[in-house]
């Protein structure tokens, strides 16, 4: 039941930091934009956030949240809002053009940053090892996933294909 508590404690948390957001946003732009749907989600990844703009949904990660609240909830939740605002005004863009910049900059006053910085050593994502010419690779589930559908990957360092290691 306290697990229930704090995970709908963190959720209301999170909508009202959205919620500020776009009342920042309108203000700006003088207009209004439909709330999203906002998910808190459990499911191990070193995303923190995410858009999905035919969906009009934001996804956060819990682990982050819980690790930094405060950036979380200044940085990385008006990053994923300013892909949803700058989605309604210029339509189909870079995701982390010059039009989402400028909106993080001049409606959020937050950094244009496009990575984040928490720790990723707690997830112990599950990886599979990859060899090339001159050494071995961990390549995540999704990416494995993909060399089983056909997909290949080089070695940014030798420029040789990445091969699964079939000797562990």
């Amino acid at each position: 039941m306290a697990l229930y508590r704090l995970r709908t404690q963190l959720v209301q948390q999170l909508t009202q930091q959205v919620e500020l957001c776009f009342t920042l946003a309108e203000a700006f732009y003088k207009r209004s934009f439909p709330r999203p749907e906002v998910v808190l989600s459990s499911r191990k990844s070193k995303v923190a956030g995410s858009a999905n703009l035919s969906q009009w949904r934001l996804r956060f990660n819990a682990y982050f949240y819980q690790q930094q609240p405060q950036h979380f909830l200044a940085q990385t939740v008006p990053h994923e809002v300013a892909h949803l605002v700058c989605h309604a005004i210029y339509g189909r863009v870079k995701p982390h053009g010059v039009e989402w910049q400028q909106i993080m900059q001049q409606v959020f006053n937050c950094s244009a940053a496009t990575t984040h910085s928490y720790s990723l050593e707690q997830l112990k994502l599950a990886s599979y090892e990859y060899r090339c010419a001159c050494q071995v690779h961990q390549l995540s589930v999704r990416r494995h996933n993909k060399v089983l559908k056909g997909a290949s990957y080089q070695c940014r360092k030798c420029h040789a294909p990445l091969v699964a290691n079939t000797s562990s």
